[in-house]
């Protein structure tokens, strides 16, 4: 992009295809907002490589993730509350600090998994629902059958969301998760998170529904 975008550095990751509300009450992060939905323009959400949210500039990892600002409301303590929906990846080229707020010359990540091999791509559809299904026995629910993406990246968002609806990841493996460029690594990655999450969640339901044993009736 020829055009600098205003850079948000956060103690989280933001992953495409996914949503955040953050509180905004910041001066320099208020005007970020205006420029944006005034000008239609989108943001760099970025973890915090070192430095705090609050006050001098912080130091961003150099991989983050566009965000659109779909909705903005004003309090009435000029607070201002908003959602942005992650796109496309990109990578820092240049640190601006000529705003209140971090800038940056950035490129878009633009890439195609290439076609993985079925049995991995099988393995993170089953992992899926797996834990789809022990997060609902986890509620006292149930369902025939769990949807799962066909597509690779598609595939690995969906279980990402998933994981990160349901348990805390440290934000180094979400880094991680974000930067990784192929499907055999992005799944490397999150199918022991799944795997993990499932252990959890089938112990949450013996913990609460334990077996009785045999009736002798």
């Amino acid at each position: 992009m020829d055009n600098p975008i205003p850079i948000f550095p956060l103690n989280l990751v933001l992953f495409p295809n996914t949503d955040l509300p953050l509180h905004i009450f910041e001066d320099r992060y208020k005007q970020m907002v205006e420029y944006c939905t005034n000008y239609t323009e989108p943001v760099g959400i970025i973890l915090i490589k070192d430095g705090n949210e609050v006050g001098n500039y912080a130091t961003p990892y150099n991989i983050g993730t566009f965000g659109h600002i779909t909705s903005a409301s004003h309090n009435t303590d000029g607070t201002i509350e908003i959602i942005i929906r992650g796109q496309e990846k990109f990578k820092i080229e240049e640190l601006l600090y000529d705003k209140p707020y971090l800038s940056a010359r950035v490129e878009e990540i633009t890439h195609v998994f290439n076609a993985p091999d079925v049995s991995s791509l099988e393995e993170v559809q089953h992992t899926i629902k797996n834990l789809n299904k022990v997060i609902d026995e986890s509620y006292g629910g149930w369902a025939s059958s769990y949807f799962t993406e066909s597509d690779p990246q598609s595939l690995i968002y969906q279980g990402i969301d998933l994981v990160l609806q349901n348990l805390s990841v440290p934000n180094n493996i979400k880094q991680n998760l974000l930067e990784s460029e192929s499907f055999e690594r992005q799944a490397k990655l999150l199918l022991p998170i799944l795997n993990e999450s499932i252990k959890l969640f089938e112990a949450e339901t013996n913990k609460n529904n334990p077996y009785p044993g045999f009736s002798k009736n």
